[in-house]
């Protein structure tokens, strides 16, 4: 009782004081973005998803898409949302009137104001033009005013650049595009980047401008987009202009990129081409693609991870009766280094097809294409020769059949499920993740069903960024929204595009490797993703192309991890909520298996331990600091403090990790002030830990009880305590280390 009349008073004199009494919220992470279409429009395609959504992500942002044309949610309850972003490309729609109210809602509730291109409420084709000075009243809440006029012929414009880090980023047109007349109207707002028109009378232009409220980047100004030359190319900087126009700074920022200070590495084979006749002989034999993968390929890099997905079919003797291909999956699974995953039962090519599944109709389908195709050779006795019925013609996309193998007709279940259980079944091995197949754009009941089985699911996205696909344009965010599920998209792209649809520069998947330097620096923006099908066995250049990615991955600072290990991170990126608790300390709850925090700009700033909670250590990189989670700790505290030089260590009363390749977990502070952990992971264990001062320290591996490593290490002024074990620490084996100091 005491207690409680204390904690009454308390509240009472702050309400006499006049302070609020609330309830701790998340620091809001929501942007919902505007995107154009009907409910038939792919929001796979939209450009705000394509393009924009992956740096949003990168700065600690979740978006959620809604149709302009569409009702709109009421924001006025959603603490959540920290603004509205729109791209739309028409100025004009119906309820153009009631967009433009929704607008005004918004900033009305406090959210920001984010627009690239039009803004969508020039005019509603029944009731005719909304009068520029109704739209006025909306853009001034932003600090700018619209002219009435719109300069076409741009010859003779000049750009004034204010803000390099915005302007220019990827590509600067020489000529200038067309654009409106806005000139900014309140004095907390930047421009960055304005115009002299070159015409009497009109002065200059603001282009790109960001404010308390918002931001705007005028149509023609953010990007330039040429599907026919494959062109995408950022004019803004898209990480440096949301960053400004969300306020974001204030936001850590939940990333997937990183784990215990290193680049996170993952690895995936879709079951594709099993059974396909390699050229890559064994013993002067001809053997399947999938038997070359084992031998040449996956038993030669143990210490890299990779999740194999078989088709269930092939491994089903009531489907396909095929006894090596039962026989390669046994040895992939006996290989401590590989995860089982699915590539579904009977891969389907295009899923929407199977949304409103008639049997009939592929029966039609299949028949009218004839057993002398390909894909259907060996599989005469499957096809029903009863009299054709060609009914109407299928909407298949690039993919001449729904499905690769129908032995029986398509059921979600079976699929899923029973993919699971029968690979399981196989392999003797639990599977733990779904790799869509075909066009890997599954429908929202069929995503439904891997959350139902417990399983993350992955795939999709194709990611680049090289040479062919020149621009952070062509990197994709990290999932993508079906109905109310969430695929998780493959953090890079397959052999498939590299080598124009498996037809031809069989040895192009080498080039993966300069997507993965590219999306690593500057910005650290995808994990590192080896991803290709079996049937990259099938050629030799292909095959020496997965040896060389292989072996350019062993000379990399990564952490790897399995499949299912990276898409449960990347789905607790969505859940993770932040709560402030004031001077530069957050708690972070729901974040599943996400373990890592990033702080951008971070140059100058370090954890203080001493006000942490659950943090194993932190790492600066690329101007940011990388602070990694315990996972064994469910709502961690991180808080910030300031170093002097950029070199020096964070102000620890312990030894906290650097960098590690083996995942680490359970650290605890011992009686005399040094540290336990547990740890295990793939290939040879090193990391480094950063001591609280000089002197000397032991460091002891142990295993199943046993000692099977220890060290001596005399701490310099760096402070490093450096672990290198070797092949003594064995792989894949539950480890405590422990860092006790024995002497100054």
């Amino acid at each position: 009782m005491p207690l409680l009349r204390a904690l009454a008073l308390a509240v009472l004199a702050l309400v006499a004081l006049g302070g609020p009494v609330r309830a701790e919220s998340p620091i809001p992470r929501t942007v919902i973005a505007l995107i154009e279409g009907d409910d038939e429009s792919r929001l796979r395609d939209a450009r705000s998803h394509q393009i924009a959504t992956m740096p949003l992500e990168h700065l600690g942002l979740i978006v959620e898409y809604h149709r302009a044309d569409q009702p709109l949610p009421d924001l006025s309850g959603r603490d959540d949302v920290r603004g509205v972003f729109t791209w739309l490309s028409s100025p004009s729609r119906p309820g153009a009137l009631r967009l433009l109210e929704w607008f005004e809602s918004a900033l009305d509730a406090g959210k920001k104001l984010v627009v690239m291109g039009d803004l969508g409420v020039s005019a509603d084709p029944e009731t005719g033009a909304i009068p520029l000075q109704r739209i006025n009243r909306l853009l001034r809440r932003i600090g700018v005013r619209m002219g009435g006029e719109f300069i076409a012929f741009t010859a003779g414009s000049t750009y004034t650049v204010h803000d390099k880090r915005i302007w220019g980023f990827e590509h600067q047109p020489l000529v200038p595009p067309a654009y409106s007349l806005m000139q900014v109207v309140d004095p907390e707002v930047t421009t960055h980047l304005e115009i002299a028109t070159g015409h009497t009378g009109h002065g200059t232009s603001a282009l790109v401008v960001t404010g308390p409220n918002g931001g705007i980047v005028s149509p023609l100004y953010a990007v330039e987009v040429d599907h026919g030359s494959n062109i995408r190319r950022w004019r803004v900087n898209p990480f440096e202009f949301f960053r400004l126009a969300f306020a974001t700074d204030d936001l850590p920022k939940p990333d997937t990129t990183t784990l215990t200070g290193r680049r996170l590495y993952y690895s995936h084979v879709d079951g594709d081409g099993w059974r396909s006749v390699s050229e890559v002989k064994i013993d002067d034999e001809s053997v399947s693609a999938a038997r070359v993968l084992l031998e040449r390929v996956v038993r030669l890099f143990p210490d890299l991870p990779v999740t194999i997905a078989p088709i269930a079919a092939e491994l089903d003797p009531d489907w396909i009766d095929d006894s090596d291909a039962r026989e390669v999956a046994d040895g992939f699974f006996a290989l401590p280094h590989v995860e089982a995953g699915s590539h579904t039962y009977s891969h389907p090519f295009n899923w929407s097809y199977f949304e409103q599944y008639n049997p009939r109709h592929e029966r039609d389908v299949v028949q009218r294409v004839g057993i002398d195709h390909p894909i259907l050779k060996g599989y005469a006795a499957l096809i029903d020769d009863t009299a054709h019925n060609h009914g109407e013609e299928a909407d298949l996309g690039k993919y001449a059949l729904p499905r690769a193998f129908f032995t029986r007709p398509y059921d979600l279940d079976r699929e899923i499920a029973g993919s699971l259980a029968k690979i399981g079944q196989a392999t003797g091995r639990e599977v733990k993740v779904l790799q869509w197949s075909g066009d890997t754009t599954p429908y929202e009941a069929a995503v439904a069903a891997t959350r139902a089985a417990g399983i993350p699911n992955i795939n999709g996205g194709d990611t680049r960024f090289d040479s062919d696909y020149r621009s952070y344009g062509f990197v994709a965010p990290i999932s993508v929204p079906v109905g109310d599920e969430r695929q998780i998209y493959a953090s890079m792209s397959n052999e498939n595009t590299y080598t124009d649809l498996w037809t031809g520069r069989f040895y192009a998947f080498r080039h993966l490797l300069e997507t993965v330097r590219r999306t690593g620096l500057p910005i650290r923006v995808k994990p590192i993703n080896v991803y290709y099908h079996s049937y990259s066995a099938e050629k030799v250049a292909s095959t020496n192309a997965l040896i060389q990615v292989h072996e350019a991955m062993r000379g990399k600072q990564i952490t790897p991890v399995t499949t299912s290990d990276f898409a449960r991170a990347a789905g607790g990126f969505y859940t993770t909520r932040l709560i402030a608790l004031g001077d530069r300390r957050w708690r972070v709850e729901g974040r599943g298996a996400l373990q890592t925090l990033r702080f951008d700009n971070a140059s100058l700033t370090a954890v203080d331990f001493a006000r942490s909670e659950g943090v194993l250590g932190a790492r600066p990189a690329q101007g940011s600091l990388y602070v990694a989670l315990d996972p064994a700790v469910a709502r961690p505290v991180v808080a910030l403090t300031d170093r002097s030089h950029p070199l020096d260590p964070d102000p620890a009363a312990h030894p906290y990790l650097l960098e590690s390749r083996w995942p680490v977990s359970d650290l605890t502070i011992t009686e005399d002030g040094g540290v336990e952990a547990r740890t295990e992971g793939f290939g040879p264990l090193t990391m480094t830990w950063i001591a609280p001062r000089e002197g000397t320290w032991q460091v002891r591996l142990i295993q199943d009880g046993d000692t099977v490593w220890r060290a001596r290490v005399a701490v310099g002024p760096d402070r490093r305590i450096a672990v290198d074990a070797g092949e003594d620490a064995g792989a894949l084996t539950p480890t405590t280390i422990r860092l006790d100091r024995v002497g100054d």
